[in-house]
Order: structure tokens, then C-alpha cells, then sequence
């Protein structure tokens, strides 16, 4: 389908260094900042600042601030246990016009409802309320700061609702320092919602760059058929290395990820370039789910 996209992107050479940051919310100790793409991270001139985990969800989040460039960075890790696997096959949606919505806004958009995967706004809000307060925190000592929201798999996608919540000023105090601006970097990024959530975020005038690995399934779901679609500004990882920025004048160009849908798996979903997402976690992903869940 054809649509205009007013969003900035994708920005390959912030998805590049990003990547190692969204690589690090899979490792152990992660205040420490001493694995190794928390390393690659400082190298870059980013310090950890603080962790939110949320234990019955399992799931969990950091952000990390980098003085010189001005920059506080929210990063989510995505699926790596048993209670992750459930919020990524909710089989609900949610509307955000419903009153009982964990999105409520307190008033009716003005274009079509906007609906989103339960599990994936469950897993977003599990960490919310915490991600809330220390974001406001950091911001209110690091003035006039951008803030950028990335993650991988389920946890691009909580960046994606969160970053939503954000600019619609869901369950922000009064006093919410109000950055320079906002930018989102999705790896391996499921299909979040509806047509409608996907136009508000193509209509938004900011950065946002969705990467997509080759063949990674998780591009693929939840299925286009159940009235999921991505927003635009896709960065193809092609299978012969090439790095191609998509079409902004559909939703999902046909000639990127959607040319390989048949070939789905799941080796593209765990490395992005150099990072090997579950590389922090153990070598065996399998063991890695059944020991933290």
C-alpha cells in the first residue's frame, strides 16, 4: 500500500553503533558494564546509568547516558525466557480508544483506532512505571538531551510502545523534563499493531530505523493477515552483505525483507551484524530460556 512517510531515516551509522547497546541488555550484570558489548558501548563514550528489571514479567531494560553526544539511551532486552515467549504469542489486540485500555489517553483520536498486541503493550507496561521515573530523573541532571529507545525482537517492540507512551504523555508527571528529541532503533522488530499505529508513527517528524536481518522471522509476525503492518523506514541486512535503505513510499517494500518471507528462521533473528544477541546470555539459547524463566 502506498503512504507518505514524514519520519527520518534509516541512519545506518547510528544502527550500527546502537546495535552493540540493544546487544547489551542480553548480558548478565549489566551495571557492571563490563561485557563485552558494554565495552564496545563505552568505546562509543556510553556509561550505564541505571536498570529496570520487572522479575514476574522477566522482563528488563537500562539506560545509559553518553555526556559527549548529549545522548540518553533506553535500551530493552528482548525475548530470553519462557514468560517472554508468552507475551509474544498473546493471540489479543488492545485499542487504544477502549477505556480499559492500558493505552487510554482520556480522549478519541482523530483518525481510525489504533490497536496493538496485547503481550507486546503486557511486556512494555511490566516496565513502564520504572523506566518513567528513572528516565525523568536522568533527564532533569542532563538538560537539553536527546533521548533514544531501541531494542531487539520483544524488546524492540517495547520500545517502539514505549516511545509511544512517551510522546502521548501516558502516566508522565506534570514535571516530566521534556527532551530535545526522541529516535527509535528497532533490530528484528515484530509487526506492533494496525495500519493506524503504523501511520502515526510514519507521520511523526523524528529518526526511526527499523533493521532487518536477512530472512529474520520476526519481521514476519504477527501475519500481515491478522491487520498487522509495519511503519517504514526499513534497513535490509541482505543475504550478500549489502546494507539497502527500503522504499519510504509503502508500508513494507516488497523487494527488502518481504522478498525472502518464504525463508524465514531464526539464525537471522540472533546476529546483527557482529552482535550475537543471546552470545551474553550462554552459548546455548535453549539452556538460556530454561534457566531464566
Amino acid at each position: 500500500m502506498p503512504i507518505t512517510i514524514a519520519s527520518y531515516g534509516p541512519d545506518v551509522a547510528r544502527a550500527k553503533k546502537y546495535v552493540y547497546l540493544s546487544g547489551a541488555a542480553y548480558c548478565f550484570d549489566i551495571p557492571a558494564w563490563t561485557c563485552p558489548y558494554c565495552e564496545k558501548a563505552k568505546s562509543f563514550g556510553y556509561e550505564f546509568d541505571s536498570q529496570i528489571v520487572n522479575k514476574e514479567a522477566n522482563t528488563l531494560a537500562f539506560i545509559a547516558v553518553n555526556k559527549e553526544l548529549k545522548e540518553i539511551v533506553v535500551s530493552y532486552r528482548g525475548t530470553l525466557n519462557v514468560a517472554n515467549v508468552v507475551h509474544d504469542i498473546h493471540p489479543s489486540v488492545v485499542s487504544i480508544e477502549a477505556g480499559s485500555s492500558a493505552l487510554e489517553r482520556g480522549k478519541k483520536s482523530k483518525g481510525p483506532e489504533i490497536w496493538v498486541h496485547t503481550g507486546m503493550i503486557n511486556a512494555t507496561n511490566s516496565l513502564y512505571p520504572e523506566v518513567v521515573e528513572k528516565l525523568g530523573k536522568v533527564l532533569k541532571e542532563n538538560e537539553d538531551f536527546d533521548v533514544v529507545v531501541i531494542g531487539h525482537s520483544l524488546g524492540a517492540s517495547a520500545a517502539s510502545l514505549t516511545l509511544f507512551l512517551l510522546k502521548e504523555g501516558h502516566g508522565l508527571p506534570k514535571d516530566f523534563p521534556k527532551p530535545k528529541s526522541y529516535a527509535y532503533f528497532g533490530y528484528g522488530t515484530p509487526r506492533i499493531g494496525n495500519q493506524a499505529y503504523a501511520d502515526y508513527w510514519n507521520a511523526q517528524e523524528m529518526q526511526i530505523t527499523r533493521v532487518v536481518n536477512k530472512a529474520d522471522f520476526a519481521a514476519y509476525t504477527p501475519q500481515a493477515l491478522g491487520g498487522y503492518v509495519h511503519n517504514g523506514n526499513e534497513l535490509w541486512l541482505g543475504p550478500n552483505g549489502e546494507e539497502k535503505v527500503c522504499s519510504k513510499e509503502v508500508y513494507e517494500d516488497l523487494s527488502c525483507a518481504n522478498s525472502m518471507a518464504a525463508l524465514s528462521n531464526v539464525h537471522d533473528h540472533l546476529q546483527y551484524w557482529d552482535v550475537h544477541f543471546l552470545s551474553c546470555a550462554g552459548a546455548d539459547p535453549v539452556a538460556t530460556v530454561l534457566e531464566n524463566n
